[in-house]
């Protein structure tokens, strides 16, 4: 079987764009050949895609890294490519198919924040995926979710039938794990001084409520005097402005560092140096920074809301979305309890080893084979 991959948003740059959807992208295209070596992959990519072995890859000229650049090229050109390419099943891997694909399709929906928590994003942006979405539902064949969080409003929202629907979970790759003492100290002595500090790794956009984030930071500094920096890792998205001007008006511009994208060769020792990974997001469709973070044994706080519950199960401290005097409390109890820090620390090295790109990359093919073969 030839399976033609929508990646057009797989990408190798520094900026939001590199992301946790690049990353799925990336990783599935990694995997796949090894996963299932009976079929042959085609990469569609941009021209800022990384490499990839044993993929054939087939890169358009045209500027993809622009959302309408994309968007036409996805509804038009790409459904050329495939039919000159031949290919079986084409897998549209992040929330969109062309709408004209009469072909065996499959499509990977991440979520549906634009429904959700539409303020969140730039309002075309949001329009947009409104109708392409609910349209690649209907178009594909077969829907994968990355979590049930995901498969519930599809069916709630889309009227999607849940047999059409396989949840697969993203995995966390290899290289976040455990670092020796040494290593940390090094490491942490060059970012911060020698400082303590709490880590946050995501886009700068609203949905990640990092300004929440930042008020829990300055309740713990004022009441309880805490010696920590907050580092917030992850590249600036959309609608961020007024997070510069929260860190100046509370006074914590010696305390609050935006370290902006952080290399994915590097970020597994900004994890492992950290005291307390906060993701206090209002929604994520699965939320890989809190896998990853418990991958490298970290203490996690994170949000009891949609898809996060999943991934965090027993192995963090779920909080209140939304509340900063919440969060506060969360980090509070990690940093002041040293049981608490180990009995998180272990359980969240347990819950992430169950969580594989490998593992991700063989259900993957078997929703290929059966899109095209039946059960």
């Amino acid at each position: 079987m030839r399976v033609g991959l929508s990646a057009y948003l797989a990408h190798q740059g520094s900026d939001y764009r590199s992301a946790g959807v690049s990353i799925y992208t990336e990783q599935l295209l990694r995997r796949l050949p090894a996963a299932a070596p009976q079929n042959r992959y085609v990469a569609f990519v941009g021209p800022d895609a990384p490499p990839f072995d044993d993929v054939e890859r087939v890169q358009t000229r045209f500027p993809t890294y622009r959302p309408e650049i994309r968007i036409g090229w996805e509804q038009t050109g790409l459904l050329v490519e495939a039919a000159r390419h031949r290919v079986d099943l084409l897998h549209g891997t992040v929330n969109v198919l062309p709408a004209f694909r009469r072909k065996p399709s499959v499509v990977t929906i991440h979520d549906l924040s634009f429904l959700t928590t539409p303020r969140t994003l730039p309002r075309a942006k949001a329009q947009y995926l409104r109708y392409a979405v609910r349209l690649s539902a209907r178009v594909a064949q077969r829907i994968i979710a990355v979590s049930r969080s995901t498969k519930s409003d599809l069916v709630d929202s889309f009227g999607v039938r849940p047999e059409k629907i396989d949840v697969i979970y993203p995995g966390v790759d290899e290289r976040f794990h455990p670092r020796c003492d040494e290593e940390k100290t090094t490491f942490r002595t060059a970012l911060t001084e020698g400082r303590p500090y709490i880590l946050h790794v995501g886009t700068l956009q609203p949905r990640k409520n990092v300004d929440i984030l930042i008020r829990a930071f300055a309740r713990l500094k004022a009441e309880a005097g805490i010696p920590h920096l907050l580092l917030l890792a992850g590249a600036r998205g959309w609608m961020y402005d007024n997070l510069f001007r929260m860190v100046a008006d509370l006074g914590l511009q010696a305390d609050v560092r935006f370290a902006d994208y952080v290399a994915p060769a590097d970020l597994p020792l900004w994890y492992n140096c950290a005291d307390v990974f906060a993701y206090p997001s209002a929604f994520e469709g699965f939320g890989l920074p809190v896998l990853e973070a418990m991958a490298c044994g970290l203490p996690v706080v994170t949000s009891a809301s949609s898809s996060l519950l999943e991934v965090a199960g027993d192995a963090a401290i779920t909080v209140e979305p939304g509340s900063d005097e919440a969060l506060a409390q969360g980090v509070g109890r990690i940093l002041n309890d040293e049981r608490l820090r180990q009995r998180l620390r272990s359980a969240g090295l347990q819950r992430a080893s169950d969580w594989t790109w490998d593992v991700t990359a063989r259900a993957t093919a078997e929703v290929y084979r059966r899109t095209v073969q039946g059960p």
